[in-house]
């Protein structure tokens, strides 16, 4: 717990004066030195004894007296932003000819530091739970007779404690390869090579999300709530290449309803996923996989609609073949898009992330063009489209309306922080988090800030002989001793 340190309390006589005829003049504190902590500091209250009426003066600017009493006053402490200088200054009081002076001092931010923690040593990076208590990751050791171990390792943010479960050997019975999600209780959903996650609790239980009623298979759990109670994904059918959204409420599986055609409106959805759930489990986002029509749909208190349809559009387009006929297609001029991002969901479900780009033909070919970060309102059912940051793609929103950007649309090494509603840029991802956490970071992009905004989660690009790939990173409160 922040508080106040009182470093010295001691009584002080201030240097008194006499004159002839004078009584004696003097100024007295139960206080002659304190220290602050960089923030969240308790207002201190100081006993003063005088011979008469007194004053007291702050010298420095980030001190505040308030409340002064005949035997008091109250003084408070601006929280220090910086992370290397701490500061000095006093207080000085006067009663007459007689002077005290209390010395302050404060903390620097760095020793509140919050802690920065990279996942390289996990195979495919690490997830976030909603609220930001744990982050979770992945390892595999390679055993002598080359086989694999693999340890599930949770990270409670929160007390610094770390949780490796394992050793467990590959695919007997779990296969554990990418971290999807992770509950705020520490339950995490892990996809594996069997095209499908299974779950996995910090206490080392285990279990396979039920599956809905039909001909499902592979249950891919994408995103949980707050109170883990809701889990948003999908499930494979019988036929090959199909796939239904799929809501979990209480481990129950239900079927979301699915869109009549695809996001080309030319045939029935081959592979429709829920992606994103808000904290409360009343809005889901999802994506259509059908070949380059990866357009972005929602379910809101579970009504179905499109992301961005205030400005969707698909036109019937003829094309010329070039051998004296024509074919028509439908050209989505305008749409909202995803891939298999998570997390692109503000925790209250008022804002959806994603892609703007529109679609033209060059001779016989779709080409993509005129590509920005684009935000969905559920509320109010507008899109607000960032046009100052073409090529760039959505990832993030957090509640009170600022955008995660990144630079780029596949290889994505950086990213910045846009006030949506104004377009205010915020600066870049590495900026934000200096100027935020305190944490120098070279590359990277935020991904995720959970409501508490304290923390988040973050990707940047790694180097090594496999060549070019990515990670993630965290950054969080220092856990309390």
């Amino acid at each position: 717990m922040n508080k106040l340190l009182t470093l010295a309390a001691t009584a002080a006589i201030a240097a008194g004066c006499t004159t002839a005829g004078e009584h004696d003049q003097y100024v007295r504190t139960d206080t002659a030195l304190c220290t602050f902590h960089a923030s969240g500091n308790a207002p201190l209250t100081i006993l003063v004894e005088a011979s008469d009426a007194w004053e007291a003066v702050p010298m420095g600017s980030w001190l505040k007296i308030s409340d002064k009493t005949d035997g008091s006053f109250v003084l408070t402490a601006e929280d220090n932003d910086s992370y290397t200088e701490p500061r000095e200054s006093t207080v000085e009081l006067t009663s007459g000819k007689a002077v005290k002076t209390i010395s302050v001092l404060q903390l620097a931010r760095e020793n509140d530091s919050p802690t920065y923690r990279t996942y390289g040593a996990y195979d495919m990076g690490a997830a976030m739970s909603p609220g930001g208590t744990y982050t979770y990751g992945t390892r595999h050791i390679l055993q002598p007779d080359d086989s694999y171990h693999m340890y599930a390792t949770f990270f409670n943010l929160d007390t610094g404690e770390v949780t490796e479960v394992g050793p467990l050997l590959y695919g007997s019975p779990l296969q554990l390869e990418k971290p999807m999600a992770v509950t705020d209780q520490g339950t995490a959903f892990i996809y594996g090579a069997d095209n499908s996650t299974v779950a996995i609790s910090v206490d080392g239980d285990y279990f396979h999300p039920a599956l809905p009623s039909g001909n499902h298979r592979s249950p891919n759990v994408q995103a949980v709530s707050t109170d883990g109670r809701y889990w948003a994904g999908f499930c494979w059918t019988d036929v090959a290449t199909y796939c239904d959204p799929v809501l979990w409420v209480d481990g129950t599986a239900q079927v979301l309803e699915k869109p009549e055609l695809n996001y080309r409106q030319d045939a029935a959805p081959h592979q429709v996923m829920a992606r994103g759930i808000s904290h409360d489990g009343s809005v889901i986002y999802g994506t259509q996989w059908d070949n380059l029509a990866t357009g972005m749909i929602y379910w809101k208190d579970g009504k179905l609609d499109v992301v961005g349809k205030d400005l969707y559009k698909v036109t019937p387009t003829e094309v010329d073949l070039g051998d004296g006929t024509t074919v028509t297609i439908n050209l989505i001029e305008r749409g909202i898009y995803a891939f298999a991002e998570l997390q692109n969901m503000s925790p209250d479900g008022k804002w959806i992330a994603g892609t703007y780009r529109e679609e033209a033909i060059e001779g016989q070919t779709i080409v993509q063009c005129n590509v920005c970060p684009a935000f969905y309102n559920t509320e109010t059912e507008k899109t607000i489209l960032l046009t100052d940051y073409p090529d760039c793609k959505a990832v993030g929103v957090t509640d009170d309306g600022l955008g995660l950007i990144a630079e780029g649309t596949q290889q994505m090494s950086s990213g910045f922080v846009v006030e949506i509603e104004t377009g205010v840029n915020l600066g870049n991802c590495t900026d934000y988090i200096r100027d935020t956490f305190g944490i120098t970071v070279n590359e990277g992009y935020i991904t995720y800030i959970p409501p508490s905004g304290d923390r988040c989660l973050g990707t940047m690009m790694t180097f090594s002989a496999m060549g070019v790939g990515f990670t993630q990173f965290s950054i969080s409160p220092r856990p309390a001793n």
